[in-house]
């Protein structure tokens, strides 16, 4: 998953970023280029934070020509937290907790049956099954997920926990016919508390549900980028 994910970019220069348009009027988002652009390792620039945060696109990339999308496997990656014995201690204290497996298969059904459920249901745009030219394809990705609810401890009334689970959100998107990445966000959120630890099973698909729309939401807001699509479709016009 890591190769899947390359980290960010940063330049170590300061300065003034330029803005860059397309020559097309209106036609592309705006990126932040020169000494403090943001370039991740596989091409992608960031969108100037003031038109959409937490987003990269590749500069040469058209996404109002697309009209179908092709959902790809959701993928989830958790981080590695050894299984360990707590005391009353060390619990208060501990960054993360171990997820077993039970809890991780979970959340992997639960996520994937989400995104599989909701992107098909995303405006303009019609699902397909198979790869094309117009076919864009969409993964959802959560990554360095990590859980709050520390493990039984034998003998303890404490159930009262500072947060559930936190993970990074990642939506991805790539052009069905090369497999190159086209555009990418990324963003962190945690589920605070504190709550008691014995609902947060019950919680859990509704904090799911959360970060899936979430994902929709970036996916709406990247293709609202390109006013030319916006204007064909309400002229109902052909893509």
């Amino acid at each position: 998953m890591e190769s899947r994910l390359p980290s960010i970019v940063l330049s170590a220069a300061t300065g003034l970023a330029l803005l860059w348009h397309s020559a097309e009027s209106g036609g592309q988002p705006a990126f932040a280029i020169g000494p403090d652009a943001e370039v991740t390792s596989d091409g992608l620039h960031k969108i100037d934070p003031s038109i959409m945060g937490t987003a990269w696109v590749r500069p040469d990339a058209d996404l109002s020509r697309y009209t179908h999308i092709f959902s790809v496997p959701t993928a989830i990656q958790f981080r590695e937290v050894p299984e360990r014995w707590y005391t009353i201690r060390t619990m208060a204290t501990a960054d993360a907790f171990h997820i077993n497996d039970g809890r991780k298969e979970r959340l992997r059904e639960l996520f994937r049956d989400k995104f599989n459920e909701v992107l098909p249901a995303v405006q303009s745009f019609e699902p397909s099954d198979e790869v094309g030219r117009d076919v864009l394809m969409v993964q959802g990705i959560l990554t360095d997920v990590t859980s709050g609810v520390p493990p039984d401890l034998p003998g303890s009334l404490v159930t009262n926990i500072r947060w559930a689970w936190e993970a990074t959100m990642v939506l991805e998107l790539r052009d069905s016919m090369s497999d190159e990445v086209l555009a990418r966000t990324a963003e962190r959120q945690r589920i605070d508390g504190p709550m008691d630890a014995t609902v947060v099973g019950a919680l859990t698909p509704t904090i799911v549900d959360g970060w899936t729309r979430l994902l929709i939401r970036r996916l709406d807001q990247l293709m609202n980028l390109y006013p030319s699509r916006l204007q064909r479709l309400r002229e109902g016009r052909p893509e």
